[in-house]
């Protein structure tokens, strides 16, 4: 039995149902009929209408393997199906006569059971029988089939959604990389002692960043804990110029995010903004319902011109992970970002 269920594509709860329906269906017949009380509720009428349904379903399914060549995986759409509807119930209907008229034939009961009156009644049976377990057996294929083939969608979304986040960050890793060796190229020239101490500093931090990039998504104590270690880098340089302060309105550091997302903004607001020991940029990281990053704006006389992968990128991340966008907010006097959380259930 559990083969040929298998083999059919369907489950108990599904056998359940039909057994029920055929019950139900011939105690309506017998109700209608007039038949006793007695008569109405015995099981063998329930059976016999039971297993024609499985024999259609079985006819169903081996139209469907042969067409398919043996049954090859292939998403069937909705006028295949009825193309397997319409050869099954052509098959059903002129076996079942053929049938009737060899058991005719060798009981002599030809002329009583294949006269006009008699076949019309048989055969409106066998249509209705047919339609109704047919096409609840093919709705029942066509939507596990699209389901199933929904699944895979969604896996090869994701699977494709990963590999281009890990893309991104490939990105990420020499951008931060590059950066910073040219700022401690410019530390060598104008102070040794504090090209060495950033050095020592900058190769804990790609350490751990190496380690860190290799993941889709990180506790928010983390990325928190790294953007505190990489702004006290920058400060060997710019010590004074820029501030970092980070307020929580409550505790979220179990939260998920994108490595470098933090960092990146901090990275951001020194490289677009000229902060002095008069008058430092202010960075403010707000986390509550989200994460707000804002800094005061001093725009530099000679601003760089960028594309903004950075910001970009970030955004493409968060979008991939299957969370809302990250919005930008500017004005003359600051540029905040707002992240949102990501889903901890999220499997990308």
């Amino acid at each position: 039995m559990k083969k040929l269920l298998t083999y059919l594509q369907i489950d108990r709860y599904f056998v359940l149902f039909v057994f029920l329906l055929s019950y139900v269906l011939v105690v309506n017949n017998r109700i209608v009929a007039g038949q006793k009380l007695e008569v109405v509720f015995l099981p063998d009428g329930p059976i016999g209408q039971f297993l024609a349904a499985f024999i259609i379903f079985i006819l169903i399914k081996s139209i469907i393997n042969f067409l398919n060549k043996k049954g090859a995986q292939e998403v069937n759409n909705l006028k295949s199906y009825i193309k397997y509807f319409g050869i099954a119930f052509v098959i059903y209907i002129c076996a079942s006569n053929i049938l009737n008229i060899i058991v005719a034939m060798l009981f002599d009961t030809v002329s009583r059971n294949f006269n006009a009156q008699t076949l019309l009644i048989v055969n409106m049976n066998r249509i209705g029988e047919f339609i109704l377990f047919g096409s609840l057996y093919m709705a029942f294929l066509y939507s596990k089939e699209n389901s199933t083939y929904r699944s895979a969608i969604n896996e090869y979304d994701k699977a494709l959604a990963s590999n281009k986040i890990q893309q991104l960050k490939a990105q990420l890793n020499p951008h931060f990389l590059f950066n910073n060796l040219n700022t401690l190229d410019e530390l060598i020239e104008e102070d040794k002692e504090k090209a060495s101490s950033f050095l020592h500093h900058f190769s804990e931090l790609y350490r751990y960043s190496l380690v860190t990039s290799e993941k889709k998504l990180i506790s928010l104590q983390e990325e928190i804990q790294f953007a505190e270690s990489y702004f006290k880098l920058m400060e060997e340089k710019y010590a004074g110029y820029y501030s970092l302060e980070i307020k929580q309105e409550n505790s979220q550091l179990q939260v998920l995010v994108p490595p470098f997302c933090l960092q990146v903004l901090i990275e951001n607001a020194i490289e677009h903004n000229l902060g002095t020991i008069e008058n430092p940029v202010y960075i403010t990281i707000f986390i509550s319902e989200n994460i707000q990053v804002t800094n005061t704006k001093i725009a530099k006389q000679h601003k760089k011109i960028t594309g903004g992968r950075a910001l970009k990128n970030l955004s493409t991340q968060f979008t991939l992970l299957g969370s809302n966008d990250i919005s930008i907010e500017e004005t003359s006097t600051y540029f905040k970002v707002t992240l949102p959380f990501i889903n901890k259930n999220t499997n990308v």
